[in-house]
């Protein structure tokens, strides 16, 4: 446990330092020597265009054994120093979780999804621990005369994958359609062939990486 936490840890450093970057190094390739594996999803926009929309983005979480929750845990300061320390240290002993942004000011992955002409997403290629995993909210932002307006669910949604070591696991397209009114649905489809296609284009050395097909179904 104080591994996998160890690990959980440095791979969120990671990510965290690489915010504003690719999700991939261009020429990433998969090693089974590294504690990793590869999530590979699109992620998609319809019934407001996307051009329109300042950011878009998904969190994902590790999926807890059955039978087990997390506590709520809130932290209280007694000095502004604590609460640097706390933030420069922070996420060491928190369940995994992490932002996928589909667009956003920082967010420098090329929207290379098309549909009709108009751009509706892009391809996303996740580096994570062996583990279960789920998508579980989203969120919208777009520009408004008060500033900006923000979507989220009304409820979280739940959609899992696995992940295992030096493998890359293609678990689908997940389209958000959010309609007049603020009618919004999630949807996961098999797009394998098309994302396969975008994939081996953005990294060439994964072209002849080992690629499972899990696409499974959206939980309410």
């Amino acid at each position: 446990m104080i591994k996998r936490t160890l690990l959980s840890s440095l791979l969120m450093a990671g990510l965290a330092g690489c915010a504003a970057s690719p999700d991939l190094p261009s020429a990433y390739t998969l090693d089974s020597n590294r504690p990793e594996g590869l999530a590979i999803v699109s992620l998609t926009l319809s019934g407001k265009p996307l051009e329109k929309v300042s950011g878009y983005e998904y969190r994902i979480r590790e999926v807890l054994p059955r039978g087990e929750a997390y506590a709520v845990v809130s932290q209280h300061y007694a000095s502004a120093r604590q609460h640097a320390r706390a933030v420069q240290e922070g996420g060491k002993e928190r369940p995994f979780t992490h932002s996928v942004v589909v667009k956003g000011p920082n967010n420098t992955d090329a929207l290379d999804i098309q549909d009709g002409g108009k751009t509706t997403g892009r391809l996303a290629a996740i580096r994570l621990l062996p583990g279960e995993y789920e998508f579980h909210t989203w969120q919208v932002r777009e520009p408004s005369p008060y500033g900006e307006t923000e979507y989220r669910p009304a409820r979280d949604f739940v959609y899992r994958f696995s992940i295992k070591p030096g493998e890359a696991t293609y678990i689908g397209r997940l389209n958000l359609y959010l309609g007049p009114g603020n009618i919004e649905r999630i949807a996961i489809k098999d797009r394998q062939a098309e994302d396969t296609s975008l994939l081996g284009h953005k990294y060439p050395a994964l072209r002849t990486a080992r690629l499972t097909a899990s696409v499974g179904t959206i939980q309410p």
